[in-house]
């Protein structure tokens, strides 16, 4: 009897479906699923003055900024049926025994080649206009060029994985906790929503950045995958994505922006046409290192749209501690405390520490915030840190901010 009703629901189901594909439109052909290769040990480091630095490799793609951001141009294809798209990264220590930004990144079609060119001609690497911080006022900006990059996965490299894994002062400064020391780290994103940006772009120009200062730096796969539905009318989604500001410093001369303490940052758009169920990816990570810097301290973060009070929280990571085996330079040193009576002493490591919204060895996730419905026409997003704060000489602080608009 179990039985039966079971071969019945799943009839039930496939006849749903069935029927649904013929009320909607016929059956979507088949096209395949599709993979791209973008890098494979690839080298990210930082060599100054090395020649060509802005030529395209051998692999088609191009070294900028002494070698610590590699572009390639590629083509994904269209697809009509829904794919589930996943990127995937994987890094390894060359050398770098630090922990450092870094983001896998991307532009479409005119934009891409804006990007390229700036960076080839060097200057004009102003803060807020420099590689699109920020977005056109126009929503119709697929031939735009000047649009920010959209970040399609941002990671923080771990010290030192892998290059130091296996030496013998990492094996004697080995934590109890850790059975042994990993040889590289691997993150992935689910890009599925955003399958027409990705898709309808002729030129998709993809980049990965590490913020390494040393001649060794990392090494770095990243593949792109497309796996089509096996549903004959699952269609794929209309979502419109368009990156509206990215503050991540991606290029040569640009500086890291440091502008919240003083006040806030403001970021104009356009809908041609009202947007249903509109949502917002935001993604944010503070840094500065130095004792009380904010990487080290809560810092409240507002986001207004129109004028109305979006979100209001404090982005604080306090799980670092989950990626030790990740670390094996981290720099430690003991903590005594007091528990049940008893004095008790442990090694803290630097990357167990809480920061602002990121651990070493861990990507970021976006914060996914609804909008609603958009009508046609002129909108403002409003972000303020209200206690960030300054950058000096000895003070290095700013905040690496993106946000994401999709639209239906």
């Amino acid at each position: 009897m179990i039985r039966s009703t079971l071969r019945l629901g799943a009839f039930s189901a496939l006849a749903c479906l069935l029927y649904a594909c013929g009320m909607q439109q016929a059956s979507l052909p088949p096209l395949g699923d599709h993979s791209v290769v973008l890098w494979s040990a690839d080298t990210i480091d930082f060599i100054p003055g090395r020649a060509p630095d802005t030529v395209a490799s051998a692999s088609g793609d191009y070294r900028l900024d002494a070698g610590r951001i590699r572009l390639k141009p590629i083509a994904l294809p269209h697809r009509d049926r829904q794919c589930a798209i996943t990127v995937e990264v994987s890094l390894r220590s060359a050398g770098d025994p630090w922990d450092k930004s870094g983001t896998l990144f991307a532009f479409a079609d005119a934009a891409g080649r804006d990007y390229l060119t700036r960076m080839q001609e060097g200057g004009d690497a102003d803060t807020t206009r420099f590689a699109g911080i920020l977005s056109n006022p126009t929503e119709t900006n697929r031939e735009a060029a000047r649009e920010p990059a959209l970040e399609l996965l941002r990671f923080i490299t771990p010290f030192g994985v892998g290059h130091f894994s296996h030496t013998e002062r990492a094996q004697a400064y080995k934590p109890e906790s850790v059975g042994a020391w990993a040889d590289s780290v691997h993150w992935s994103a689910d890009l599925s929503h955003m399958q027409s940006w990705l898709t309808d772009a002729d030129t998709l120009w993809v980049g990965v950045y590490i913020d390494t200062w040393t001649d060794e730096g990392y090494t770095v796969s990243a593949r792109i995958t497309m796996d089509e539905s096996d549903l004959p009318c699952d269609v794929a989604l209309t979502q419109r994505t368009r990156p509206l500001l990215n503050t991540t410093k991606l290029a040569h001369d640009q500086r890291p922006f440091t502008a919240f303490p003083d006040g806030p940052l403001t970021i104009p758009f356009t809908l041609d046409a009202p947007a249903a169920g509109a949502t917002l990816d935001f993604l944010t990570t503070g840094h500065g290192g130095h004792a009380g810097g904010d990487e080290f301290t809560e810092q409240e973060h507002i986001v207004l749209l129109d004028g109305d009070t979006l979100k209001a929280w404090t982005p604080w990571r306090t799980d670092c501690g989950a990626y030790r085996r990740l670390n094996p330079t981290s720099g430690f040193w003991p903590s005594t405390y007091v528990y049940g009576g008893d004095t008790l002493e442990e090694r803290v490591a630097s990357s167990d520490l809480s920061r602002s919204n990121w651990c070493p060895g861990d990507d970021v996730k976006p914060l996914r915030l609804p909008l609603g419905d958009l009508a046609a026409g002129e909108h403002t997003l409003e972000i303020t840190i209200p206690g960030a704060q300054p950058w000096t000489d000895s003070t290095f602080n700013f905040w690496n901010i993106a946000a994401i608009l999709h639209v239906k």
